[in-house]
């Protein structure tokens, strides 16, 4: 990887990439990209965790919304998840519905987005089994798609540019070689899309102050919104609105590293051996949707969400004194998810549909 950003570098006309092009390099790179290579991202021998792999409850208390959505709401039984990933939400949300739904279970469709081949490959063997599901490297062969859209931290992981201002002026973060090392440099912003951008959404910076630009997410999402007819669009992340962007602690922006369960402030360490990430912008993806015909259903907080979709109903009852039981273990895991200061407070559901009747009730109360 590291041969791979000095040919970039070095090749670029300022001898310096955008950091969109750096995470572009050090993430999606085939076969030397951390999330296309062949290496465990996800879980303990991974360097992070996500919703979906603390237990199954997460994906079944999904499952139990989404049939909610087909036999209550009249939306089409079928489900897209993008960026997929290594299956395991899908497998967990596949067997709640062939466990409780024998009559959605037989008329379902299941679509697994990912691009990675490596991903692929473990989803087939983990939910290759079932007919319902289907493997997909993007969603170009589907259009006017009805049913349920959903993605699980998938934009936090998208390429973004860094400004800054600086002295008075934006400048663009770029990135550059120094004596063998990665180093940030600064360059006055120009990209016009960038500009548009923060026009667009009367986005103003005070001096010092980073603030990572989305262009790529906003791309992706514009794919996703043009291909649904009617139905659900679920997205679950973590990110700020713009009110929250301005709040002091977000002034240094949030672009950062996991590696091995470590959080890393420094973006430009472990290249292609570490997770990067970044918080999303929420009301751009609202604003999206809306220009799309999308009604804006609400962001709540993980926790919030989960207790409205039934996670309750995932806990146990057991009377063993064994706190390391697999019951104890899982009602634990629930817990966590849904208790004020635990692991669902860093996350936010946005909801919003299309072409639903506006009395239809999105959420069950």
């Amino acid at each position: 990887m590291k041969d791979h950003l000095k040919e970039l570098i070095a090749s670029s006309p300022q001898k310096g990439i955008s950091y969109h092009d750096y995470m572009d390099a050090v993430l999606y790179t085939p076969n030397i990209g951390y999330y296309v290579r062949q290496k465990k991202k996800i879980g303990s021998k991974g360097d992070f965790y996500t919703s979906g792999n603390v237990g199954d409850a997460f994906g079944r208390s999904l499952a139990r919304w989404f049939v909610y959505l087909i036999k209550m709401c009249g939306v089409s039984p079928r489900i897209i998840e993008v960026g997929a990933g290594d299956g395991k939400l899908a497998y967990d949300i596949l067997v709640f519905i062939k466990e409780t739904e024998p009559l959605i279970w037989e008329s379902l469709t299941y679509i697994l987005v990912d691009g990675s081949p490596y991903h692929r490959k473990i989803q087939q063997e983990r939910v290759g089994m079932f007919k319902q599901a289907v493997s997909a490297a993007s969603l170009e062969n589907w259009t006017n798609v009805n049913g349920i859209v959903f993605s699980n931290e998938l934009f936090d992981a998208l390429p973004v540019h860094v400004i800054e201002m600086y002295e008075g002026a934006l400048v663009e973060i770029f990135v550059t070689e120094k004596a063998g090392h990665l180093v940030e440099v600064r360059e006055p912003l120009v990209n016009p899309d960038i500009l548009a951008y923060l026009t667009d959404r009367a986005i103003t910076l005070i001096e010092k102050q980073r603030y990572e630009v989305p262009l790529k997410m906003v791309q992706e999402y514009e794919k996703i919104v043009s291909r649904i007819q009617s139905g659900i669009l679920l997205t679950i992340d973590y990110g700020y609105t713009e009110r929250e962007w301005k709040e002091p602690a977000h002034l240094q922006g949030s672009l950062r590293g996991y590696y091995q369960h470590e959080m890393i402030k420094d973006a430009l360490m472990y290249p292609g051996d570490m997770d990067l990430t970044t918080h999303i912008h929420f009301d751009t993806l609202i604003e999206i949707g809306k220009r799309r015909g999308f009604f804006d259903q609400g962001l709540y907080i993980q926790n919030e969400f989960l207790l409205k979709t039934g996670i309750l109903e995932e806990l146990k009852d057991h009377k063993e004194t064994d706190p390391f039981s697999e019951t104890a273990k899982r009602n634990r895991a629930i817990r966590g998810l849904i208790f004020p200061g635990g692991y669902s407070e860093h996350f936010r559901v946005l909801l919003q549909s299309k072409n639903l009747a506006e009395e239809a009730r999105i959420l069950p109360e």
